[in-house]
């Protein structure tokens, strides 16, 4: 009887964890800074072509980067790229082709204050507008 109660105790305690081991996601700490909110209205060639968009997100210390939070769900591009010469962070967008709609993108960018090696996040919103 004492084993059973041993593993019942053991296999609660395991699964109340287990959510600290499968979240994946790196949670920085939530800024005072508001939301940075981009809207881009954007064309979409059925037949393919060169409609990329380019958001700049600032320059950034050569040791931060930016990720993102939630990923456009009809995309072509999607990327976050980093100008290594001047640190500027960029975000490019493409629509599927032949899409006509919206779609939406979160961004977390990690910023210090005054050399501060503890990060703090800029969120970074886009609404992406896509016409024909």
């Amino acid at each position: 009887m004492k084993k059973f109660i041993l593993v019942l105790f053991i296999g609660f305690s395991l699964s109340s964890c287990a959510e600290l081991f499968l979240d994946d996601d790196i949670n920085y700490p939530e800024s005072d800074e508001p939301i940075t909110s981009f809207e881009i209205n954007v064309g979409n060639n059925p037949l393919g072509g060169n409609n990329i968009v380019e958001s700049s997100l600032g320059t950034f210390n050569i040791n931060q980067s930016a990720s993102f939070k939630l990923q456009a769900q009809h995309y072509q591009i999607s990327r976050i790229e980093r100008n290594q010469d001047t640190g500027e962070i960029t975000y490019l967008y493409q629509p599927e082709n032949g899409y006509v709609g919206e779609d939406y993108v979160e961004i977390l960018a990690p910023t210090d204050r005054n050399g501060n090696p503890i990060f703090e996040t800029k969120v970074y919103e886009f609404q992406i507008n896509v016409g024909q």
